[in-house]
């Protein structure tokens, strides 16, 4: 069954109405909340809600995590609270070996490598979490945050636009060129 998600943000060219692409591991129903979450996402009036709509989609990814993956994105956690990003990376990395098709633990892995510098290997990890969860908004905002930081300009701002296509409110969005306060200008 495709779900059909038409986005759109005032001055420019997004894709038509077309299914959105499907995430690795979702279940009918999930795919269905999914495909709500992020209709609501396009059609939220303000800032406000926008962010309450995301925190849900953040909620729904994280759902699929089990709980020994969960063990592993708190204990990371701790450690990136207290800059310890090698500790961090330890429990990435293993994350990532025990729960291959968990798409946030990729996001996540590819975080802590942004946080530590490494934006390479940042970015192969930001690649796999967009081969399993296409519409990770964060993910690409990342991708063009790190972009950006390697000087290739171009490709940060085809990464952010992709990302405001899915998330008109993307926090991100000030650092598209031709924006101002969130319009095009």
């Amino acid at each position: 069954m495709a779900f059909v998600l038409l986005l759109s943000v005032a001055g420019f060219p997004l894709r038509a109405a077309e299914p959105l692409p499907p995430m690795v591991g979702a279940s009918e129903s999930a795919a269905r909340e999914r495909a709500a979450l992020f209709a609501e996402l396009a059609a939220a009036p303000n800032e406000a809600d926008a962010r309450e709509i995301e925190q849900k989609i953040w909620k729904f990814w994280l759902s699929f995590a089990d709980n020994e993956s969960r063990e592993m994105l708190e204990e990371s956690r701790k450690a990136q609270l207290r800059f310890d990003y090698d500790e961090a990376l330890i429990y990435m990395k293993a994350l990532v070996v025990h729960a291959p098709q968990f798409a946030e633990a990729w996001n996540q892995l590819g975080y802590v490598l942004f946080l530590a510098g490494r934006y390479d290997a940042s970015l192969v990890a930001i690649e796999q979490t967009l081969k399993l969860e296409p519409m990770h908004y964060a993910a690409l905002a990342g991708r063009g945050i790190i972009l950006i930081q390697q000087g290739k300009d171009a490709e940060a701002q085809t990464a952010l636009k992709q990302a405001l296509a899915i998330d008109p409110w993307l926090k991100e969005r000030r650092l598209i060129e031709g924006y101002e306060g969130g319009k095009k200008i």
